[in-house]
């Protein structure tokens, strides 16, 4: 419950002291108060949260907050009686007077509340909602305004703020505000990992250490890390517990927490620049949403939010409690600015994302043409629904598995799976398996490697009659027939004649004129050849 002090006939002095603000009421022929003022308490935590414990930070264990709390890759939502503070990530607070006061970082406050920032006391009446931003080395350092009034007192004088505005705490000034970065509205809580599951076009992943790279399928994501994409691309992040969200173009997701709670491994990420599309199976209830905007638990669930506040509903529904806990139904949207729902409008975002769930809904193919049973090298192409995770190896006679490289072919679907050079010959069973959004399909074929040419030995020709005999002794390691090409003449009276032959061989062929000049070669089922000498 709120304090007395809002609804009770009292007189309120305001008292600027080192460190903060002191407020005190004396009672103007009232009764006695029948409740305590409200103290703060944490009512909920996820990634890194500490309380101050004498001169030391502790891990955060119990609701009961009566020094100071910071968060690193976290967040913290703190009750005082009705109202809350929500603290962002890398913020810090002290409690002063039972109320928070603000040091560092990004809050949110949601009324009724109070709270102590840098001298100033700050009163929101009723439910409305203040954002304060203190960026180290006061670069931002403000009071804005989202719905609602706020009560500033103290530095000499008290005034009002009212929604729509923004206060700077450096300089004084009043000045009109639009919401560009809610931090607080989106905030995605999945059960399981948080795994890259499909991308298109620039995607960037940045660690936790600050270091950027391209993000790649079956990416885990972990505390302090974040993905980006670029124009035209898109990624989608399935939780192991079901559901998947599709972050769009020039959009950013962060992690805030991984941690383990009663319903597993949560993964909390937050929304911070551009669209997310999110759909919550039918039977797969681990994917949730928890944030002050918007928050589901229902399954069959198809919604959209946009950082600056817009969300969709196309299947299902979704309550918004900051709108008075509104459910939003299949059909309806909603800006933060509107009071009540409207007709859902269909735009550009809204039909690509359609058309990406209809082809993610799209079954698992996996399929190659059938490679020759003998190869020089294992150099296949194969195809595969788009976004498919692709791997491959080998088996040989004795058992031993080794890893094929597969790289993106010149289409959409296409693989090439390539073997090292250095992979030694013999038999070889060949195992191809693709993975998309959990299903599975593996294909196989068996191939003999070969890049030794065959030989030949006690090779002869010999004319008799009008024939002309050729025999000799033909061997490969494949074991295979090969083929013996003769080639009489030279040049453009060159005529060439091939004949299949194994082991000891004898092929006659018509007689060439004297003197006409005879080339033989042999080549084996892989393809390698060989010089036949005569004598």
């Amino acid at each position: 419950m709120s304090r007395p002090a809002l609804t009770s006939p009292l007189i309120r002095v305001t008292l600027l002291v080192a460190g903060g603000v002191l407020v005190a009421a004396q009672a103007q022929s009232a009764p006695p108060l029948a409740a305590p003022a409200p103290r703060l308490s944490v009512q909920q935590a996820s990634g890194r949260v500490e309380v101050l414990s004498g001169t030391t930070w502790q891990a955060q264990s119990a609701p009961a907050l009566s020094t100071g709390l910071r968060t690193g890759t976290g967040r913290a939502t703190l009750a005082w009686g009705t109202g809350r503070v929500v603290v962002g990530s890398a913020s810090r607070l002290r409690v002063y007077s039972g109320e928070a006061d603000l040091q560092e970082g990004q809050f949110l406050l949601q009324g009724p509340v109070a709270a102590f920032v840098l001298g100033r006391h700050l009163m929101i009446e009723g439910a409305g909602r203040a954002r304060v931003d203190l960026t180290p080395g006061g670069s931002a350092q403000r009071l804005a305004v989202l719905k609602g009034a706020v009560r500033v007192s103290g530095v000499g004088r008290a005034f009002t703020v009212r929604e729509g505005q923004q206060l700077s705490f450096t300089g004084g000034q009043i000045t009109a505000f639009t919401e560009r970065d809610p931090w607080y509205d989106a905030q995605f809580v999945g059960v399981g990992d948080a795994r890259v599951e499909g991308l298109l076009g620039s995607v960037n992943l940045r660690r936790s250490d600050g270091t950027l790279r391209p993000a790649a399928r079956q990416d885990d994501l972990g505390p302090g890390e974040a993905l980006r994409t670029g124009a035209g691309a898109w990624a989608e992040i399935g939780f192991t517990g079901g559901g998947y969200l599709r972050l769009n173009e020039q959009s950013e997701l962060g992690v805030l927490a991984v941690e383990k709670t009663s319903r597993g491994r949560e993964v909390t990420l937050q929304l911070t620049r551009g669209v997310a599309w999110n759909v919550v199976e039918k039977g797969q209830g681990g994917y949730r949403l928890s944030t002050p905007v918007v928050s589901t638990s229902v399954r069959g669930t198809v919604f959209r939010v946009d950082a600056d506040g817009l969300v969709k509903v196309f299947e299902g529904q979704v309550a918004l409690p900051s709108s008075g806990d509104l459910a939003l139904s299949g059909g309806e949207q909603k800006r933060r600015d509107q009071a009540a729902p409207s007709a859902l409008q269909l735009d550009a975002t809204d039909r690509l994302n359609q058309a990406l769930d209809v082809q993610r809904a799209r079954p698992l193919t996996l399929s190659a043409a059938r490679p020759a049973r003998h190869l020089k090298a294992i150099d296949l192409t194969v195809t595969a629904t788009p976004q498919s995770t692709l791997s491959a190896s080998v088996l040989d006679r004795r058992g031993r598995v080794t890893a094929l490289g597969v790289t993106p072919g010149p289409a959409e679907g296409q693989f090439v799976v390539r073997g090292a050079p250095g992979l030694p010959e013999g038999e070889y069973l060949v195992r191809v398996r693709a993975s998309r959004y959990g299903a599975v399909r593996v294909w196989s074929a068996r191939v003999g490697l070969d890049r030794s040419p065959p030989q030949a030995s006690g090779v002869q020709a010999r004319t008799a009659g009008q024939l002309l005999e050729i025999s000799g002794q033909a061997s490969d390691n494949s074991g295979a027939a090969l083929t013996l090409t003769a080639t009489l003449g030279e040049g453009a009276q060159a005529r060439t004649v091939t004949r299949r032959v194994e082991g000891r061989f004898r092929v006659l062929l018509p007689a060439p004129p004297a003197g006409t000049p005879l080339h033989l070669s042999l080549r084996d089922a892989a393809g390698n050849a060989t010089d036949v000498p005569l004598p």
